[in-house]
């Protein structure tokens, strides 16, 4: 697999970036530009990987702590090429940003990964091959909080560069907050999935409410967890096609095969959500209805349950990964693995 590291980008640094490159392409008499879903600032580049590689990095990726910290674009400029030039929108100066740049490289040497010495020009490109008279310059701050790395796969589908997650690492922007059970939940999931039948409803078997939501009187993160279940992954570019056609971008599978990430780049009213689409076969998708069945069944091992997750929430505050990491051994023993 063709690797990098990098800090994917909200939908509104987005929109923003979309515009300097669209201003940049009128003022042009040819180039290639960046696509709205390749938008993202690279914080190393592996190259070709194979799967003993890959482990090296997810390894070095959760070994990496850092807290959240503020990301500002200031500039767009470019690096010379012949044939056509690279331009890029440019970031202010981070010492944060610089250094879990400087950690994440330090630990990915440590595991004999060979990486350019050059130095560290934070960057989000915006298109290559450029032939312009446009200059650099200075523009109006603008920017996001940076709370998570990703791993990412690049290759070319139909012809189309696509990259997507393979494993994602970092912290919430705030605290993990578990509450008490409500019921809410349930009536909101059934409104999610009212929404989505109309339109997917031919292409799919069924929407499955999963996650701690779905256990009566277990304690949870308000956010609802749901998968879309197909028969099999051919049925997924369809899928895909169609939720795409809903404003929902396809994100990867984070790393966790036989689960399928979407999130949506439009508002909306529903309280927060995780959608996955997983094919009737994922080992995922079995461990997902087993977990939640079993606990449905036992009143007591949803109230253990529920003890954990707040005192994990208490104990690593906005800390996510450490959280998920902490409910590990409760879930294995009760999927049996």
């Amino acid at each position: 697999m063709r690797l990098f590291i990098a800090i994917n980008l909200g939908a509104e640094t987005k929109e923003r970036l979309l515009a300097l490159r669209d201003e940049l392409r009128a003022v042009s008499s040819c180039g290639k530009y960046s696509l709205p879903e390749n938008l993202h600032l690279t914080l190393a580049f592996l190259g070709e990987c194979n799967v003993e590689e890959t482990s090296a990095i997810k390894s070095a990726m959760d070994e990496v702590s850092f807290d959240p910290f503020d990301l500002q674009i200031d500039r767009i400029g470019r690096f010379k090429r012949n044939g056509g030039d690279i331009w890029w929108a440019g970031v202010r100066e981070n010492t944060a940003l610089s250094i879990l740049h400087k950690d994440l490289i330090a630990r990915l040497r440590a595991k004999s990964f060979e990486l350019e010495e050059r130095k560290f020009n934070p960057h989000i490109t915006l298109g290559r091959e450029i032939i312009t008279k446009a200059q650099r310059k200075q523009i109006e701050p603008f920017g996001e909080t940076v709370s998570r790395i990703d791993l990412m796969k690049s290759e070319r589908k139909n012809g189309k560069l696509t990259y997507t997650s393979i494993h994602r690492r970092g912290k919430w922007t705030s605290p993990i907050v578990v509450e008490p059970y409500n019921l809410a939940w349930v009536a909101e999931f059934e409104r999610i999935r009212e929404f989505f039948l109309p339109h997917i409803g031919d292409l799919i078997v069924d929407i499955h409410h999963v996650g701690s939501t779905s256990v009566p009187g277990l304690s949870a993160k308000a956010i609802i967890d749901f998968d879309i279940e197909i028969e099999s992954m051919a049925i997924f570019p369809k899928l895909k096609e169609r939720l795409a056609e809903l404003g929902y971008h396809h994100e990867g599978d984070y790393g966790i095969t036989g689960r399928e990430v979407f999130k949506s780049t439009k508002p909306d009213d529903f309280m927060r959500y995780y959608m996955y689409v997983c094919p009737t076969d994922s080992t995922e998708f079995k461990w997902h209805l087993k977990f939640r069945n079993a606990l449905r069944a036992d009143p007591q091992a949803a109230k253990e349950y529920g003890e954990l997750k707040m005192a994990l929430a208490i104990q690593h505050g906005n800390d996510i990964d450490a959280y998920i990491d902490g409910k590990t051994s409760f879930i294995r023993n009760i999927l049996g693995v």
